[in-house]
């Protein structure tokens, strides 16, 4: 690819992302953004509308629901979360509370499906959302169990940021917690993405010991008490198991 064409990439996604942001703008808003010529701009927005990834309505442009129909597509091929369907499900029937499946893509952690059992608290998680793997139980769950160097390649490109006041960010600290997470075969997010909430997370392997994912209970910190977080601890550890037997001989 040239640089004029990776250039050209760049910037069409570089209008894509704040279009998401922003939730809709006008043409000349979107080349404020971006520091672009309103003309070049246009013709950018052109392309996108006519490749039907960008809507237009009453001159305000917004991404459209194409992305969201490739990204279901894309979810459901993928073996893992047709594997940890029923699971995730049984899980939140069984605790009640806030169940999710995280696989790691670029470096980040992806939520791939969400279930809600009927005494979990609302954390505006979606299917896509992205979040940094240090900061989260699910995200620690898979980092314990990638080789070190890829470890070291997602800290180095995109470091160990404090998401809140119990965000983990120095390298020692984590590299010890991970090592704790492969003693115990779970990891404990205690408010380090979302004060006052405590989440446990198991790792689901393949047959080759390679980390697919991870399932992770949430509930706030006030109705998980030490002995509430070793049985929910249990029953991850017990949900990756079964979602790695489904892989497994799926």
């Amino acid at each position: 690819m040239t640089n004029g064409s990776r250039q050209t990439v760049d910037r069409a996604f570089e209008i894509i992302d704040v279009l998401a942001e922003e939730g809709g703008l006008r043409g000349s808003a979107v080349a404020d953004k971006l520091d672009m010529p309103v003309s070049t701009t246009h013709d950018y927005l052109q392309a996108l509308v006519a490749t039907g990834y960008v809507t237009k309505t009453d001159n305000v442009y917004r991404i459209s629901t194409r992305f969201l129909e490739v990204g279901q597509q894309q979810r459901h091929r993928m073996n893992v979360f047709s594997a940890a369907q029923d699971e995730l499900e049984t899980v939140a029937e069984e605790t009640g509370e806030h169940v999710t499946l995280m696989v790691e893509e670029n470096g980040q952690g992806v939520l791939l499906a969400i279930n809600e059992g009927e005494d979990a608290v609302s954390l505006f998680a979606y299917p896509g959302a992205r979040m940094p793997l240090h900061a989260t139980a699910p995200g620690k769950a898979i980092l314990a169990y990638l080789p070190q160097e890829s470890v070291e390649e997602i800290f180095g490109e995109h470091g160990l940021v404090a998401v809140t006041n119990q965000t983990i960010t120095q390298r020692e600290e984590l590299f010890d917690q991970l090592e704790t997470v492969r003693e115990q075969g779970y990891a404990v997010d205690d408010g380090e993405r979302i004060a006052g909430m405590v989440c446990i997370a198991a790792p689901v392997l393949d047959k080759s010991d390679d980390v697919q994912a991870a399932i992770c209970v949430c509930g706030p910190r006030s109705r998980i008490d030490a002995q509430r977080r070793a049985e929910i601890a249990e029953v991850v550890r017990r949900s990756a198991n079964v979602v790695q037997v489904n892989l497994d001989y799926a």
